[in-house]
């Protein structure tokens, strides 16, 4: 191999500030979880800003010498374009259920042991969040997006229509008004539905953690629920990912 190292960039100063207590800076920590990665084969997504895409790769090599970061193409020459014409990804991956994540510069060509890749430069930090400390954005209040809950009285009964508060990669805050959702904590509501835009729907079982009931200005009582997800299913973790992503970066535009 032979070229040089691009330049890592950051975009997104905001976000970077809200999540700098788990923002990770040594070098020699950074190389260990991407030699981590490599090791273990693990996919890492690579998200392309303002694009609905999310390209699948791996990382092939971490070349501490050349400050690069080697990873496998994307399928599809139209997708290594969209990459290599951007300023940059979100490189996103789990490594022992914690997220591993940061901003890249642009993305290159290369080859790797004669094969076609993919080169970026290593990061001068990232973000490690566990599955605890997951980054929540709230829900835009003008576009509300709904989680329907099974009835808890009757499995016949309409689905309990709630409002999304909050939601991150590890959990969500619900709310309603009826009062049939209830304030117990520690059940698990199963077979969620998560109706996100774009006719996604994320099906979950939620565990509630936390309960509070609020009196509105207009004098009505809502009941607000903090939950966690329970077994989410990989590919429904993926939209999730994506629908989290796509709504802090509409924040951060409208700042």
């Amino acid at each position: 191999m032979s070229f040089s190292a691009p330049q890592h960039d950051s975009t997104h100063p905001d976000r970077d500030k809200a999540l700098a207590p788990y923002a990770v800076h040594s070098r020699a920590e950074i190389l260990f979880l991407l030699r981590a990665i490599q090791k273990r084969k693990l996919l890492v997504n690579l998200d392309l800003p303002r694009s609905r895409q999310i390209v699948v790769t791996s990382v092939l090599a971490v070349d501490e010498a050349r400050n690069l970061l080697i990873l496998d193409s994307a399928r599809g020459d139209a997708l290594n374009q969209e990459l290599m014409s951007g300023t940059g990804a979100e490189f996103i991956t789990q490594l022992d259920g914690v997220s591993i994540s940061f901003s890249s510069g642009p993305v290159a060509a290369c080859e790797y042991e004669n094969l076609a890749a993919l080169r970026i430069a290593l990061p001068p930090s990232l973000v490690r969040l566990q599955r605890r400390e997951h980054f929540r954005v709230p829900m835009p209040i003008a576009n509300p997006v709904r989680c329907l809950v099974p009835s808890l009285a009757d499995a016949t009964a309409e689905p309990i229509a709630t409002c999304i508060v909050d939601i991150s990669c590890g959990g969500v805050a619900i709310a309603e008004n009826s009062g049939r959702l209830g304030c117990d904590t520690g059940r698990m509501l199963p077979d969620c539905r998560l109706l996100l835009p774009e006719a996604v729907t994320v099906v979950t079982s939620l565990e509630v953690r936390n309960a509070a009931q609020i009196r509105l200005q207009n004098g009505v009582t809502q009941t607000r629920l903090g939950c966690r997800f329970l077994d989410l299913p990989n590919d429904m973790a993926t939209r999730l990912q994506r629908f989290v992503m796509d709504i802090e970066r509409a924040r951060r535009n409208s700042l």
